[in-house]
């Protein structure tokens, strides 16, 4: 747990160390990007978001995860690259609560999606990469959906639904 910090300070110098829901976390502009708290067999790495770590699929397939927590095993550590790329998915979704993204670049573009009850974070995933509507993502295999930031099951969920009724089919590899 302690080398975790070590490498997240290294990252982030000017993250600030809180407690934020009972364990020690790590906050930046106002928002916690990341909290770890240790366990008989583990540390766990909680990236504050259930959208981040269903983004990293592949780099993540041999530890055990929830939505929201990645189970660490104490001999097989994250590499300094993962804990940098889990942090950066997390301040990417931070941009928009904090301001430093404007609304009005999604505003008129997300009206089908929203339509068809997509989250917020989906719908600024799906726009942030032209897709736009769902002819867009015949496009994708299944595979690259998952990985457009905020794409978690339940969109994946409903675009299938759509897409189903829409006669759809993701691209085949």
């Amino acid at each position: 747990m302690l080398a975790m910090r070590k490498t997240i300070l290294e990252i982030l110098p000017e993250v600030e160390e809180v407690v934020s829901y009972r364990m020690p976390a790590f906050k930046l502009n106002g928002k916690v990007v990341a909290g770890l708290m240790a366990a008989k067999n583990h540390v766990g790495y909680y990236p504050f978001s259930g959208s981040i770590l269903n983004i990293f699929e592949k780099e993540l397939a041999g530890y055990s995860k929830t939505k929201s927590a990645l189970h660490v095993p104490v001999d097989k550590p994250l590499s300094k690259t993962l804990i940098k790329k889990l942090l950066a998915a997390r301040l990417s979704q931070c941009g928009i609560k904090n301001g430093q993204v404007s609304r009005s670049k999604y505003e008129g573009k997300d009206s089908y999606w929203k339509s068809i009850g997509l989250a917020a974070p989906a719908r600024r995933g799906l726009i942030d990469n032209k897709l736009l509507k769902l002819d867009d993502l015949k496009k994708l295999t299944e595979k690259e959906l998952k990985s457009v930031h905020a794409i978690g099951p339940n969109a994946i969920k409903t675009l299938k639904r759509e897409m189903k009724k829409k006669g759809l089919n993701f691209k085949q590899r």
